[in-house]
């Protein structure tokens, strides 16, 4: 018995399969929470996308807006971070002539959205997510989290390499 994961983002395109090449449908997604592949939770997804008929299958265009959870880079809290996932690929039909690795439209029609959507999401995540512009972080001394409160912590080292650089900015400081 083979197991079936539901996914909210498979789509019969058959439809689109007997129409000739330059037909296209637009498609409104409106989704509360949508979870891809085990890892990856988006809440809520929501965007247009257009599918268009092709001479090599059905190609998807469009932007879709989500949020998902991150860890500051700063300060480690947990928070939604905003993201934006742009559609930009062709689903080859038949299946047979797809080139290795590529995404394909299956026979009776149907397209699973759900791994191209999860790759673009996950591209979509910065390298540093920042919880909020003025993060201030933990301080490096104590290791208080600043956005809660000032530790009082002063930070007089100066590297010596540049401690004349310092002197030169006093003397010219009012």
């Amino acid at each position: 018995m083979s197991t079936f994961e539901y996914s909210n983002l498979r789509f019969n395109f058959g439809f689109l399969l007997e129409a000739l090449p330059g037909t296209s449908r637009e498609i409104e997604l409106n989704y509360p929470l949508v979870k891809l592949g085990g890892d990856v939770v988006l809440f809520p997804l929501t965007g247009t996308f257009k599918a268009s008929r092709t001479t090599q299958g059905i190609y998807f265009s469009g932007e879709l807006h989500s949020h998902i959870s991150a860890e500051c880079a700063r300060c480690l809290i947990t928070f939604d971070l905003p993201i934006t996932i742009p559609l930009d690929d062709l689903f080859f039909y038949p299946p047979h002539e797809a080139p290795e690795g590529e995404y394909v439209v299956k026979k009776d029609g149907q397209v699973d959205l759900a791994p191209l959507v999860r790759e673009m999401a996950l591209l979509s995540i910065p390298i540093q997510q920042i919880c909020r512009e003025d993060c201030q972080g933990f301080c490096v001394e104590c290791g208080q989290n600043l956005n809660e409160f000032d530790c009082g912590c002063q930070d007089d080292t100066i590297d010596p390499r540049l401690a004349g650089l310092k002197d030169f900015l006093d003397k010219l400081a009012p």
